[in-house]
């Protein structure tokens, strides 16, 4: 007898586009390998650890009121064949029930956590959809790897016809061999053939292929990833690709195939490619040749890969080495997920900053693994779940392609502070560490008056002198090391500015423009732009930048204010308001982009143009307006308006649900044309009020860092 949690329970099945999270706990690192496996909620899809120390399956049971889960362990299965030399890439498919078996066990969090036995069928049904599902973490990654597939005529009036012998019993087998996974579906007649030998003599045995060659049947179906949606897996031998096929429904139904029926029970080749990269075995030896030790312990948890990912890898390493991240994050992760009001843990950035924060720091994975006798590296953890929600948004970083660490942390900032935003109004916000203050001296040099005006930064990028040293035929071009300080130089030095609209001249003149620190940080996070512009396209220059060891004093950068004898230049008409900050321009960007060879007018303005969203973005804008007669004008802060405009409610109150005052909502929206993305850019990169007044008391504080100018390089990505 069943107890009333199982009989009154009302589940449906998980869909192809339902995120099923059963390899990995959403709140900690703990697997479906480990000895308590993985709980995955046969309600809501989320993976929780049964055991201890955390227990989060029983946590999120008590928190949703969904007592039944499906517990999962995945064990390997034991054999004494060696595998095969890899000579090439491929994508050859190991069945995974050739390797593994899966224990699976349904449980009762209402009854204390006992073992169900006895489950009725239609608890049975979703088990069997959640086993074959694909990884919440993987779906995306698939996505992501799988190449654009596009459909072709040939599935367009396609003449069908069974065969005499068909018969949909015959289907879970090739129809020439005993093969019964891989197993590829004719369309025009219903025979059932196994898929290609591959070089090591696994695989199938080509018996679809040799059917096409001897019919001239050119399209098929992959049986068992067809799935309810009416996608699978559909091959045309003329073109030799994989295609979409637009009518699949239509096609199987004459097979007497219900596609509403189908569930997906095997591995589409997008999964099966991105097995493929993910099992590449990067070196671990250093130029040299040297072999790397194996490490491990808390703080020295190695991150996985996930395709490409070694930019995340490299930033989130470096970010959590620092004190105020690591204390943010680390000893309150379990707290938090008690007080988290978000039912779904792999849906909130500040509890995959935990996660990600107790992985890295607890220890807890960070074991030295033996095998034969031999001590071997640690596995690691995978940082599956916190990339797929810091890159939710975001096209690029959400793609398998590899992208730019620098403008990653930029994003990963970003994201934090809206994230903290909420909490305690900011007060917890680790990513505060970065910030500073920059101070822009302007003299015009006929008048000989200043102006002085601040900009919040978060992030510096320097620039780089290219001295390249004499050519090698077939060589790589190699340039001269380039001291650290000399960039920082380079920064700060005086930039002429010709004709400059001097207020008091009244007339152009030339001016000199300089940029120094008001403030410091206490984590000063670098950019070295080396790269530049070569026919249109941004190329990395290999040049060496030295960075001593020890204490690093940038004193001598520090700006000054307003010194004695200097006389201010007066104020203007055109001048806007002192509540109507400028648009925030990322300085970072604009210098990619002036690297590139533009105009420092046509940079700020695609940066503005496009929201701060990037450089990419960015220079695609001034690409598309390259012939517009305006472009190298200076668009205006601000437009003006005949009649009040009002702000939009929704904006207004998504905004100040991220803790800030609604006068400053309403204000940025209206200085955003109402784009609330850009106005939360506005939000985040705009202080209230920043004058000089309050960079002096800053750097007056004796408890702020803003006065401290002396740093020690930690960490870098190359």
């Amino acid at each position: 007898m069943v107890c009333d949690h199982v009989s009154q329970a009302v589940l449906t099945l998980p869909v192809s586009s339902t995120p099923v999270y059963k390899e990995e706990c959403t709140q900690c690192f703990d697997d479906h390998n480990m000895a308590a496996g993985i709980d995955v909620c046969l309600s809501c899809f989320n993976g929780g650890c049964p055991g201890t120390p955390n227990n989060h399956a029983h946590q999120h049971a008590m928190k949703s009121g969904h007592h039944l889960t499906v517990n999962i362990r995945r064990v390997r299965k034991e054999s004494d064949e060696r595998p095969a030399k890899l000579t090439k890439l491929e994508i050859v498919e190991e069945p995974e029930n050739d390797q593994y078996e899966f224990e699976t066990f349904v449980r009762c969090w209402g009854c204390s956590g006992a073992r169900v036995d006895n489950v009725p069928e239609d608890v049975q049904r979703v088990v069997h959809a959640v086993l074959h599902a694909v990884e919440a973490s993987k779906g995306s990654e698939i996505k992501a790897w799988a190449e654009e597939v596009t459909a072709c005529s040939h599935f367009d009036g396609l003449t069908q016809a069974p065969a005499a012998d068909f018969s949909s019993e015959a289907l879970h087998q090739c129809s020439m061999c005993d093969k019964r996974d891989n197993l590829w579906m004719c369309l025009s007649c219903g025979h059932v053939g196994c898929g290609r030998k591959q070089y090591d003599g696994s695989g199938g045995n080509n018996h679809a292929i040799a059917h096409f060659e001897q019919t001239g049947h050119r399209v098929s179906v992959k049986l068992g990833t067809i799935t309810p949606e009416g996608t699978a897996d559909a091959y045309c031998y003329t073109c030799d690709d994989n295609k979409l096929n637009p009518h699949l429904a239509q096609h199987l139904q004459v097979f007497g195939i219900n596609v509403a029926a189908q569930q997906k029970t095997e591995k589409s080749i997008a999964e099966l490619q991105l097995e493929h990269n993910l099992k590449f075995d990067f070196s671990m030896t250093t130029a040299d040749g040297t072999q790397l030790q194996p490490v491990a312990g808390p703080g020295l948890t190695g991150l996985r890969n996930l395709g490409n990912s070694c930019y995340l890898a490299s930033v989130m390493q470096c970010v959590f080495g620092i004190d105020r991240f690591r204390d943010r994050y680390f000893p309150s992760a379990a707290d938090h997920f008690l007080t988290c009001s978000q039912l779904h843990p792999a849906k909130c950035m500040l509890c995959q900053l935990h996660k990600l924060a107790n992985g890295l720091w607890s220890g807890r994975y960070a074991v030295l693994e033996t095998e034969n006798g031999e001590t071997r590296h640690q596995h690691g953890i995978s940082p599956a779940h916190f990339k797929a929600m810091v890159a939710r948004d975001h096209p690029e970083f959400a793609s398998m392609r590899q992208q730019d660490a620098f403008e990653f942390l930029q994003h990963l900032n970003k994201q934090i502070d809206i994230a903290e935003r909420p909490v305690e109004g900011g007060a917890l916000n680790p990513t505060s560490v970065f910030d500073f203050t920059t101070e822009e001296r302007l003299q015009c040099t006929k008048c000989s008056r200043v102006r002085y005006t601040t900009q919040k930064s978060s992030l510096l990028s320097l620039p780089v002198a290219k001295r390249p040293l004499a050519a090698v035929e077939g060589a790589p071009q190699e340039f001269e090391p380039v001291q650290l300080a000399e960039c920082f130089d380079m920064m700060t030095a005086d930039e002429t500015v010709d004709g400059y609209m001097c207020p008091s001249c009244e007339q152009p003149t030339t001016a000199k423009k300089s940029t120094r620190f008001a403030t410091f940080p206490k984590v000063l996070a670098v950019q070295v732009r080396r790269f530049e512009f070569v026919n249109w396209v941004p190329q990395k220059l290999e040049i060496p930048v030295q960075v001593p060891q020890g204490p690093i004093e940038l004193g001598a950068y520090r700006g000054q204010g307003l010194q004695p004898g200097e006389e201010a230049l007066p104020e203007t008409d055109d001048q806007p308001p002192t509540d109507a900050q400028p648009e925030p321009v990322d300085e970072s960007v604009v210098a990619q982009l002036e690297s590139m060879g533009f105009p420092r007018v046509r940079c700020v303005k695609a940066v503005k143009k496009t929201g701060n969203t990037g450089a990419e973005s960015a220079m695609n804008w001034i690409f598309e307006h390259m012939d517009d007669a305006d472009i190298d004008i200076d668009a205006p802060d601000s437009e003006p308006q005949g009649t009040a405009a009002v702000a939009d409610p929704a904006a207004v109150e998504q905004l100040m649900a991220m803790g800030f005052p609604q006068a400053r909502v309403e204000r940025e929206l209206l200085q955003s044309d109402g784009d609330a993305n850009r106005a939360l850019d506005r939000l985040l990169n705009l202080s209230d009020d920043v004058t000089m007044d309050n960079v002096a008391a800053a750097t007056d504080s004796k408890d702020d860092s803003a006065s401290c100018s002396q740093y020690e390089l930690t960490g870098f990505v190359s």
